[in-house]
């Protein structure tokens, strides 16, 4: 009792090591005291011996595992040791165990924080704050996660909640500071980081932004002075003495040498070497330490300098320095920085060298950096997407000359292939040949970087491209820079926004000459005569210099958009668009286009109120009337297309697009007799018209009209040449010969109609397919009669006939009562079949595959996963995911996920043999089933697919399969009930 009495007071004494002792010793009378086990955890972590902590954590949760804090003090532990996925599990264990527990939510998402899911761990600090408000560490540490993500503003609105919560937290304070720093709100930032030095001052974080805030403002002589507490920084580097020598406090050196050290990046020397150069010319003897690449080009301005390499052998010295404390020692206030003057000069035979290389061209030469090291940790603020440079490569009379070392294969095929760009970046070796080379050029755009000060500091004009967060080196709201003349600053007006800042610079470094100042209208003409004819470089070409001219016309944005979005560049198009969009909001054009881009990646709730907008501004515009209306059949409302359509046709009764949409929508509201008659009225207008045939086709299929159906079906050939130089085969005799069966369409398609193989033997022919993709193969290798499978890229044998899979329904005259004879045709390998029967379990439980979504399926056609939950409480069904690409959740439906292990359609067939039923929607593995005679319950959307007929729950294809229907759009609950009732039936009836 004694023993724990001065425990006690050791604790209340916080004499940690003795307590530590104490708890020790207690331990050895009762090892399997769990709270003595965890107080000893918490001393060894105080005491930095974190094995022992481990130990110690690791024993009480053995001991009590239903004790949510003791997972979580594990955790903690673990992730101190930089164990993090078992710390993150020991999280999920705790909160598995006590879901209120908000130091676990915090802890878990540091965890994830430091493993980059920055995401997640967003949401989990979110969550920890919603389980106690109050909670200021899980505010400091969203803070950490949204910065990480570059929302500074949320940042420091958590910064701003933890010293609200804990008024003397000194990193809220500092982080405070530093996020208003990279918000410009400057005054806000001082007051922070005073409030950070009023509760320490000697914290070198807090220092330092302090210095980063008045050096930013040009308040050089306090901000130099706190620029110095960089060297307290014990990650810093820096040597409080150098090979016994003191650092020089900038008395007269009086004779002495004065050793310089070069520091952090490769612009700040460049920038700074001015200092060395301006104590050297007042006869000081200095000696410069550099990075290596530096040499030769230090070298070069013959400056009475004595230069070595970092890591080589130092001359004799007295004093040191470092580079850019040479500004405080030096006193150097806004109006008194030293020139770089002259300015610093390329080696003369590297600028004979580099002279010959660059050929001599006509207008400006201009130099393009477009991304800096990324090993500096704000380097995604400050770089851009080469592609972001696309303003400058079109630019009438400009040659662009890479000087990005290390630029991708793929950013610069992107540059070359919109306009000129020349690279000849392998030649370059260090600075001095990068100066030589940057000597033959008119001028130089780059982001901040080292190209850029090197430029500058050249002398040459430099355009550069600044974030919107102010770096200190450029100071705060100023267009140029007392450190370089030549310099032209361009800032980003809001954080991410490069555009504005590159249409700028292209506005100033290029004004058209005077020869092409012609009128605009015809220009614009030009340009659109050029994107007509598919000279989409040159259709960008000319809009772009438009734009130079004319930058707030929202037309040449638009058009701009449809060549860049033609080209394939849909980043840059969307953005055109938008641009457009910002400058003259009733340009419907513009609306309609952003939307069909959109559409093109899917979006269609993003598009449809850009479609809609555009037929509000323009009631006369017909392409967004038919935009609006496929956006709109996707997004499950086909009755509100119809109207649409209606109008149009009515607007323009020969606007034969809106005809084709309205059959297709009639086909989505299960009326395929309004469709054919929509489609044979389009027809009595344009008889030839294929797009309209091959509807008809699908909507007389739908009704079982097979006749004229399949006979229409073969319009979507028309203007399609045979693939292969031999007769197309006509259903006539076919003696020996060999014949090519080409697949086409879907997966789905060739397992439907690869039936038609054993018939076309029975005409006499040596069956070949060519299927579409590898994974098929094994599959179709085993279909009756076929002989030779080849998959999209191997090598076919010779040939004698082709034909169309899809063409054999016409070509045998299939109709409903002249279906080919039923026989499974696709069948499994018997030694995968027998494999994978291992891992399906045995006995009388139904056991049943479920597909719930295909590949590129309209969305209509896949079934969120969630609408399977009705299913989940069924005893007796084991269910199985074959799905690919996407995991069951477990909290939905139970299911064992089979899909990580299939590696073709063979093991699809093979899973599909040990099943009793398959569960799907509309896609190759309900094909797959029903050509196996493997029972299958298809799920489909309220519409009227051809394959499956509008009125029937069953299928002539396919015998073993039947049909659930969505009763209206999107009631995949009505389907998942009779699903259900249809289970509890089968399992009543085994």
């Amino acid at each position: 009792m004694q023993s724990r009495d001065e425990l006690k007071r050791a604790l209340a004494e916080n004499r940690i090591e003795r307590a530590d002792e104490l708890c020790r010793e207690l331990l050895r009378e009762t090892p399997d005291d769990v709270d003595l086990l965890t107080l000893s955890g918490a001393l060894a972590r105080l005491l930095g011996q974190p094995q022992q902590a481990l130990e110690a954590f690791s024993r009480a949760a053995a001991l009590d595992p239903a004790q949510a804090e003791l997972h979580n003090n594990l955790g903690v532990v673990l992730e101190d040791l930089g164990r993090l996925d078992e710390a993150e599990e020991l999280y999920r264990k705790a909160l598995g165990l006590k879901a209120d527990y908000p130091e676990a939510m915090g802890n878990l998402g540091n965890a994830l924080l430091k493993q980059g899911e920055v995401d997640v761990a967003v949401a989990r600090f979110c969550d920890a704050i919603a389980l106690d408000p109050g909670y200021a560490s899980a505010y400091y540490h969203l803070g950490h996660a949204l910065r990480a993500q570059g929302e500074w503003q949320g940042a420091a609105q958590c910064y701003r909640k933890v010293v609200e919560l804990q008024p003397d937290h000194l990193k809220g304070w500092v982080n405070l500071g530093g996020s208003l720093l990279a918000l410009n709100e400057f005054n806000d930032a001082l007051a922070a980081l005073h409030e950070a030095l009023a509760l320490d001052p000697e914290s070198v974080d807090a220092h330092w932004n302090l210095a980063l805030a008045l050096l930013a403002l040009g308040e050089y002589r306090e901000g130099w002075r706190e620029y110095q507490w960089r060297l307290k920084d014990p990650a810093g580097g820096f040597d409080p003495s150098f090979l016994g020598r003191q650092m020089w406090d900038g008395s007269p050196l009086a004779g002495r040498t004065l050793l310089v050290r070069a520091e952090q990046g490769f612009g700040d020397a460049i920038q700074f070497y001015r200092y060395a150069q301006l104590l050297a010319r007042r006869g000081e003897k200095v000696v410069l330490e550099c990075r290596r690449e530096l040499l030769p080009l230090f070298a070069a301005q013959g400056d009475a300098i004595v230069l070595f390499a970092a890591g080589d052998a130092q001359p004799s010295f007295d004093t040191y320095t470092y580079l850019m404390s040479l500004p405080h020692l030096l006193g150097t206030t806004i109006d008194s920085i030293p020139p770089q003057s002259p300015p610093l000069k390329a080696d003369a035979a590297l600028g004979d060298h580099w002279g010959q290389k660059l050929a001599p061209a006509t207008g400006l030469k201009v130099g393009v950096v477009w991304a800096g090291s990324a090993g500096y940790k704000r380097d995604r603020y400050r770089s851009l997407a080469a592609q972001a440079l696309a303003p400058l490569v079109s630019l009438p009379g400009v040659t662009l000359y890479n000087l990005q070392l290390g630029a991708a294969a793929e950013d610069l095929a992107l540059l070359s292939g919109a306009g000129t760009l020349v690279d000849l970046t392998a030649g370059l070796k260090d600075f001095a040949d990068t100066a030589a080379f940057i000597e033959q050029l008119d001028l130089v755009v780059s982001v901040d970087t080292a190209v850029g000060h090197l430029a500058a500091a050249m002398g040459k004009p430099v355009h550069l491209l600044l974030p919107f967060s102010c770096d200190w080196r450029w100071l705060y709201d100023r267009p140029d820079s007392p450190w370089y003349p030549s310099v032209t600053l361009h800032r980003q007006p809001a954080p991410g926004q490069w555009q504005p800042v590159v249409e700028a610079v292209a506005r100033q470094i290029v004004p058209l000459p005077e020869a092409s100042l012609q009128d605009p209208n015809l220009l614009f003409r030009e340009a659109n005569r050029l994107r007509g004819e598919g000279d989409l470089d040159g259709a960008v070409r000319l809009y772009r210099a438009l734009l130079t001219r004319l930058p707030d016309c929202a037309e040449v944005y638009n058009n701009l958009g449809l060549a860049l979005q033609d080209l394939g560049d849909v980043a840059e198009a969307e953005a055109s668009y938008r641009r457009a969009m910002e400058l003259k909001p009733s340009l419907a054009d513009a609306c309609n286009n952003l939307g069909t881009l959109l559409v093109g990646r899917a979006q269609h709730d993003d598009a449809e109120p850009l479609f809609r907008r555009a037929v509000e501004l323009d009631p006369t515009y017909l392409p967004a009337y038919v935009n609006l209306g496929s956006c709109l059949q996707v997004l499950e409302q086909p009755a509100q297309a119809v109207e649409l359509y209606l109008r149009a046709i009515t607007l323009d009764p020969g606007y034969l697009e809106a005809r084709i949409n309205l059959g297709t929508a009639y086909q989505d509201l299960m009326q395929p007799q309004q469709a054919i008659a929509t489609y044979r009225e389009l027809l009595r207008l344009a008889p030839d018209h294929p797009e309209a045939h091959w509807n008809l086709a699908l909507s007389l299929l739908s009704v079982g009209d097979f006749q004229e159906g399949w006979r229409e079906y073969e319009w979507r050939l028309a203007g399609c040449e045979p693939e292969l130089g031999v007769p197309v085969w006509r259903g006539e005799e076919l003696g020996g010969r060999t014949i090519l069966l080409q697949c086409e369409q879907g997966l789905g398609d060739t397992l439907q109609f690869i039936r038609y193989a054993p018939l076309v033997a029975q005409r006499g022919g040596r069956v070949v397919v060519r299927c579409q993709i590898p994974a098929l193969k094994p599959l179709l290798e085993r279909v009756p009669c076929v002989t030779t499978v080849c998959g999209p890229a191997d090598e076919l044998p010779p040939c004698d006939y082709q034909v169309q899979l899809l063409s054999l329904p016409h070509l045998f005259g299939t109709t409903l009562d002249n279906m080919p004879p039923w026989r499974p045709y696709l069948f499994p390998e018997e030694r995968r079949a027998a494999l994978w029967s291992l891992m399906l379990e045995e006995g009388a439980t139904l056991k049943v595959g479920l597909v719930w979504r295909g590949g590129p399926l309209p969305r209509n056609r896949a079934c969120p996963f969630k609408e399977f939950a009705p299913l989940a409480d069924i005893p007796g069904v084991l269910f199985y995911s074959l799905q690919l690409g996407e995991e069951p959740d477990p909290d939905v439906l139970p299911a064992v996920d089979l899909a990580p292990q299939i590696k073709d359609f063979g093991d699809s067939a093979a899973i599909l043999a040990g099943l009793d039923l398959l569960i799907t929607v509309d896609t190759a593995a309900g094909h797959l089933a029903g050509g196996m005679g493997v029972p299958v319950w298809l799920l489909l959307p309220y519409s009227c697919d051809w394959r499956w007929f509008a009125d029937r729950e069953d299928s002539p294809w396919y015998p073993a399969m039947r049909i659930f229907r969505q009763g209206c759009p999107g009631d995949w609950p009505g389907v998942m009930a009779r699903i259900r009732r249809a289970l509890q039936e089968r399992l009543n009836c085994q």
